[in-house]
């Protein structure tokens, strides 16, 4: 935990992040594009193509989040080292903690709060109720990096590697990202299990309440067979109530 209270998470117990999809764009879900995007405003120069390919062969290690910021380590193509830095202003806690108190009248959103997938409907939710942005605008972000290419205004390529980094990793634990804006993520009632086709325990049986005698006779109605000039019905009933009888006596 820092100084600030806020709790650091080692991404991957601190081994490298290696990247194993090759398409151009890395991060597939909402929330690994808006840091993506956020950090590397620019992913066609030659710099995120460089970062690309840092990410891709396990250069970014040493990664941890928390409330704000990003750290990590990169193994540059020179073998040296070079400590990266990410950062951005959290989101208000009393702004998540609105979102969350909303997003509780709404089942959909449970795994987004939980941190089990990205969903632009809680960014929605936060933004026009609550007036606060889960996704950050890439001038919100401060990036440095102890690379020669550090004082760079954009991202160099050791900035754009734990970007990408991060934003595949996003993709497995949506999580993090609620962790690095600041959002706490909402633990899942224990009543919910991950496997949609598993059940929760069942409720209590309730006691079994006694029927009234000929109550049968009455939720059908008149049958139409008249006996004796009666319906089969009011005939039967005092059958019922004799029945009734015997068995409490014989209780």
């Amino acid at each position: 935990m820092s100084a600030d209270g806020h709790v650091h998470v080692l991404v991957e117990d601190g081994r490298s992040l290696v990247v194993e999809d090759d398409v151009e764009r890395i991060g597939a879900g909402p929330w690994a594009r808006w840091l993506a995007s956020a950090v590397v405003p620019d992913e066609s120069s030659a710099r995120a193509q460089r970062g690309r390919t840092l990410a891709r062969t396990g250069a970014v290690d040493s990664v941890t989040i928390s409330a704000g910021a990003i750290a990590g380590r990169v193994t540059g193509s020179t073998g040296n080292r070079y400590d990266v830095s990410i950062q951005a202003a959290p989101v208000p806690a009393r702004a998540w903690q609105n979102t969350v108190r909303s997003a509780r009248s709404r089942p959909p959103l449970a795994p987004a709060m939980e941190g089990c997938v990205q969903s632009v409907h809680l960014a929605h939710l936060m933004s026009t109720e609550h007036g606060a942005s889960l996704a950050p605008a890439a001038v919100e972000v401060r990036r440095s990096c102890t690379c020669p290419d550090g004082s760079f205004a954009g991202a160099c390529k050791h900035v754009a590697a734990v970007a990408f980094a991060i934003a595949d990793a996003i993709d497995r634990d949506p999580s993090l990202f609620l962790r690095w804006r600041g959002c706490v993520p909402v633990t899942a009632p224990a009543s919910r299990s991950r496997d949609p086709w598993e059940a929760g325990p069942l409720p209590e049986p309730r006691p079994i309440r006694a029927l009234p005698p000929g109550a049968v006779l009455k939720r059908l109605g008149r049958s139409g067979i008249r006996v004796a000039g009666v319906d089969l019905a009011d005939a039967l009933a005092p059958a019922y109530e004799a029945f009734a009888a015997t068995r409490a006596d014989g209780a």
